[in-house]
């Protein structure tokens, strides 16, 4: 834990990177960029408990041609979501806190069997915050579990160029 000084240099320093994490335009966003950002059921999520949104992080795994638009898998600290559905846990990709730190605070999955298209405004509107990337193996492993998957529909790969150089 961060103790203060009088002047508040901590908090202002703290407030100051968060901003140089934000994302202010689709250029912002890359594949294999790690992004905490606020969705809600607009974005596909299936919300319980009562809340009306989550803050999620997400990888992007996918850019239109434009450039516009995302497609990105998420993030879940839950490793025993699908232990009981073996053909999804194939696409379950083990994220390491420690490659992670910073950004993950234990050992968590990137669901690599479910895509989520987003518009880059949305991120921008939001004031997502891109806190990473994905390290350099851990990408080359991903984008092809994503691109394999037959639960991703074959448009989708397409629009965003998933499995595609």
């Amino acid at each position: 834990m961060l103790i203060d000084d009088a002047k508040g240099a901590l908090a202002a320093l703290k407030a100051e990177m968060q901003e140089d994490r934000r994302i202010k335009s689709g250029t912002d966003l890359n594949v294999g960029d790690i992004v905490y950002q606020d969705m809600d059921r607009n974005d596909g999520l299936v919300l319980n408990k009562g809340y009306d949104d989550r803050l999620k992080f997400f990888v992007i795994v996918g850019k239109n041609s434009k450039g516009d638009a995302i497609g990105l898998c998420l993030i879940n600290s839950d490793l025993d979501f699908y232990k009981n559905v073996p053909a999804m846990q194939r696409f379950q990709y083990i994220l390491k806190a420690a490659d992670y730190k910073g950004v993950l605070k234990k050992d968590s999955r990137l669901d690599c069997a479910q895509l989520f298209p987003m518009k880059a405004r949305k991120s921008v509107a939001v004031k997502a915050e891109r806190v990473g990337h994905l390290t350099a193996d851990d990408e080359a492993k991903v984008l092809p579990l994503v691109a394999s998957c037959g639960f991703i529909d074959a448009h989708m790969k397409k629009v965003y160029r998933i499995g595609h150089k």
